[in-house]
C-alpha cells in the first residue's frame, strides 16, 4: 500500500472543521477515485467516485432545503449503502440534524427513538421500509418518508408523502441548475448540533448523544495524525454507530480510501474474499471468530507444530527486515481476500493473544478506545508503533487525566477536547452528571496512562466490585484471565452476590468443544471444568480467587455492537454455601 499518497499534511488536517470540507477535499483531490463499492446480488456491484458521491450530496442538500427541512431532525434507517452515507453527509452539512436509527431494534424502540428525537422525516432502505410500516403510525411528527435504492414505492401508513431517493436527487439537480449555490444551505456552523446518536445500551437505557461537526472532526483529525489509511477497506459494522460511521467511513473519505460495503453480517467472510480489502474496522468478537476459524483450519490439517515453527522462522526473519508472512501464511489469509493487513479494533476488550496471532500471520491490529460521547475515539495505537496490552496513544485532539489513581496508577479516565459531545438530548441532569465541575467528561472507565501517553484499560467503573476488605476488583480483568487459562470458555461474566461475600463466574463454553467432549449436560460440563477452574484459582492471589462458577447453555445477550449487556444478566441473589474449591 502507498502510505505516503494518503497522508494529509498537518496544516490541512487542522484547517478542517466540518464533514462538508472533508467531502469537498476528497472530491477535489481524488475526483475519479472510487469512493464506495457495494454488492448488487452475488456477482454485480454498484460503485461511485468521490466526484459522483459529492454530486449526490449536493443534490440532496438542495432538495431538502427546498422542501422545508432546513433545521429539522431527519431519521436515517437501514443497512449500510452508498445512499445511506450520502444522506448522512448531506443532512449534517448545514441542512439539519441527522438521527441514525439501528435497523436491528424492535419496532417499539424505533418508535420511542423517532419520537424522542423529534424526527420529522425518515430515510429508509427498501428492507427497512417493511419494518417502518409498523412504526410510522405511532410517530405523529413524521409525515414524509424517502425510500433509498428502490424505483417504486407503495403507500406507507403514517406518512402522507413518500418518494424515492432518485426523485429527490433529480429534484436537487434541477434546483442546482436553476439557482446554483443559492439552492444550498448558506452556512454550516461547526459547533451546532449535527447528529444525535443513541448509545447501544450495554449498561441500561439508551441516551441520545448530541454531536457537532467539530466533535466528529476531532476524531477524524486525531486518527489522521496517528494512522496510515490504505487504499482499500471494507465496512462490516453497523453504520448507525459512531465507531463505524466516524472512525471508519468518514476517516476513509478524509484519506481517499475506497470502501466496500458489506450488505449483511452473514456475508462478511464472503465479501472479505470478494472485495479483497487491505483494512477494516472490527470489534473483538469478529476477530475472535476469524482466529478460531484459522486455528480450526490448522488443527484439522494437523499442522499445529508446522505452524508454530513457521511463525518462529517468520519472526526471526522480520528482525532482519525480511517480511515473508503473506507468502508463508497465504492459505490462512486467502479466505479474507489475501490483502487484509490492517484492522482497527475497538468497542470492547480485546485479548493480546488474538492480536499476537494475527500479527504473526501478517495482519496488524490497531487496538483503540472510545465512547460514543467522544465521537467516538479517545485513543488508538498509532502506525508508528503499537504497544502491547495498550488501547493506544491518546489522540492529539484530546486531553486525558486519571482521577484518583490507586497505587497502580489506575483511576477513572476523564477526557476533554474537540471530540467531547455537546451533551445528552433532552437530558440536562444526565449531562451534568457525567461532567466534572471543571469541565472534564467522566468516561466511567478505569485505566492508567504510561509515561509515553499510552492508555491501558482495567475495567468499567459501573462494574467495579469492592470487596469487604476494601480491595477493588475489575471483573473484566478476571474474565480475560479466566478465558486465557481455560480456552474453551467462549464468554464469561464475573460478578459478586448481593451480600458481596464472594466472586462468581457465569461461563458459556464453546459449543463445538462441548459436543466433541460429550458435555451436553450442564452438570457434566461443570464437572469437566472443575479441575481447570481449581488450577486457575491456585495461580491467583487470594482476593482475586473465584468462589464458584456456573455454566449457561446460550450466549449472553448483546448490544448491536456485540458487547455483552451486563444489566440483563441475573445476579447471584443469595449467599453460596461454603463449597469454595479454593
Amino acid at each position: 500500500m502507498n502510505q505516503n499518497r494518503l497522508l494529509i499534511k498537518p496544516e490541512a488536517v487542522e484547517s478542517f472543521t466540518t464533514l462538508y470540507e472533508i467531502m469537498t477535499h476528497a472530491r477535489d483531490t481524488y475526483p475519479t477515485q472510487t469512493a464506495y463499492r457495494q454488492p448488487e446480488g452475488k456477482e454485480e456491484e454498484q460503485t461511485v467516485t468521490f466526484a459522483g458521491f459529492a454530486s449526490m450530496v449536493e443534490s440532496l442538500r438542495a432538495a431538502l432545503i427546498n422542501r422545508g427541512f432546513g433545521g429539522k431532525h431527519i431519521a436515517l434507517f437501514g443497512e449500510a449503502s452508498i445512499e445511506w452515507i450520502a444522506v448522512y453527509v448531506a443532512v449534517v452539512s448545514g441542512v439539519g440534524v441527522c438521527v441514525p436509527i439501528d435497523k436491528e431494534l424492535p419496532p417499539e424502540t424505533i418508535v420511542t427513538q423517532m419520537n424522542f428525537s423529534d424526527s420529522e422525516l425518515v430515510f429508509c432502505s427498501a428492507r427497512g421500509l417493511r419494518k417502518l410500516q409498523k412504526c410510522l403510525p405511532d410517530c405523529p411528527a413524521v409525515n414524509d418518508a424517502v425510500v433509498m435504492r428502490k424505483n417504486a414505492v407503495s403507500a406507507v401508513p403514517g406518512a402522507e408523502r413518500v418518494c424515492t431517493l432518485a426523485d429527490l436527487i433529480a429534484e436537487g439537480e434541477a434546483l442546482l441548475k436553476e439557482k446554483g449555490s443559492a439552492a444550498l444551505p448558506a452556512v454550516i456552523d461547526p459547533d451546532a448540533l449535527a447528529v444525535i446518536i443513541f448509545t447501544s445500551g450495554t449498561t441500561g437505557a439508551n441516551k441520545g448523544v448530541m454531536l457537532s461537526n467539530r466533535n466528529v472532526m476531532g476524531t477524524l483529525r486525531g486518527c489522521a495524525r496517528l494512522l496510515h489509511y490504505p487504499e482499500t477497506s471494507i465496512s462490516v459494522l453497523p453504520v448507525n454507530h459512531s465507531y463505524e460511521l466516524h472512525a471508519h467511513l468518514m476517516s476513509c473519505m478524509y484519506c481517499g480510501t475506497t470502501v466496500s460495503l458489506n450488505d449483511d453480517l452473514k456475508h462478511m467472510l464472503r465479501n472479505l474474499e470478494r472485495f479483497a480489502p487491505e483494512m477494516s474496522c472490527m470489534v473483538p468478537l469478529m476477530l475472535d471468530l476469524i482466529v478460531r476459524r484459522m486455528k480450526k483450519q490448522i488443527a484439522e490439517k494437523g499442522l499445529e507444530k508446522t505452524f508454530a515453527r513457521t511463525v518462529k522462522l517468520s519472526n526471526a526473519l522480520l528482525k532482519t527486515g525480511v517480511d515473508l508472512r503473506r507468502r508463508l501464511f497465504k492459505d490462512l489469509l486467502a479466505p479474507l481476500g489475501g490483502n487484509l493487513r490492517m484492522i482497527i479494533c475497538g468497542g470492547a476488550a480485546l485479548s493480546q493473544e488474538t492480536i499476537d496471532f494475527l500479527k504473526n500471520i501478517g495482519i496488524q491490529v490497531y487496538n483503540g478506545y472510545g465512547i460514543t460521547e467522544c465521537a467516538p475515539v479517545a485513543a488508538v495505537n498509532p502506525s508508528a508503533g503499537t504497544r502491547r496490552f495498550s488501547v493506544g496513544y491518546v489522540l492529539p485532539t484530546m486531553e486525558v487525566r486519571i482521577q484518583d489513581p490507586d497505587a497502580g496508577g489506575n483511576g477513572e479516565i476523564q477526557v476533554r477536547g474537540d471530540n467531547v459531545m455537546l451533551g445528552y438530548y433532552k437530558a440536562p441532569a444526565d449531562t451534568a452528571q457525567v461532567f466534572t465541575e471543571d469541565g472534564w467528561f467522566r468516561t466511567g472507565d478505569i485505566g492508567r496512562i504510561d509515561r509515553d501517553g499510552y492508555l491501558y484499560i482495567s475495567g468499567r467503573l459501573k462494574n467495579l466490585i469492592i470487596l469487604p476488605n476494601g480491595k477493588n476488583i475489575c471483573p473484566e480483568e478476571l474474565e480475560e484471565a479466566l478465558m486465557k487459562r481455560i480456552p474453551y470458555i467462549k464468554e464469561c461474566v464475573v460478578m459478586a452476590d448481593d451480600a458481596n461475600t464472594g466472586l462468581y463466574a457465569v461461563c458459556y463454553l464453546d459449543p463445538d468443544f462441548r459436543a466433541s467432549h460429550g458435555l451436553a449436560d450442564e452438570a457434566a460440563a461443570k464437572a469437566f471444568m472443575q479441575a481447570d477452574f481449581n488450577a486457575y484459582n491456585s495461580s491467583e492471589p487470594g482476593f482475586k480467587r473465584l468462589t464458584d462458577f456456573s455454566i449457561r447453555d446460550t450466549e449472553f445477550e448483546k448490544s448491536t455492537t456485540h458487547k455483552i449487556q451486563r444489566f440483563k444478566i441475573a445476579g447471584v441473589n443469595q449467599k453460596k454455601e461454603a463449597q469454595t474449591h479454593v
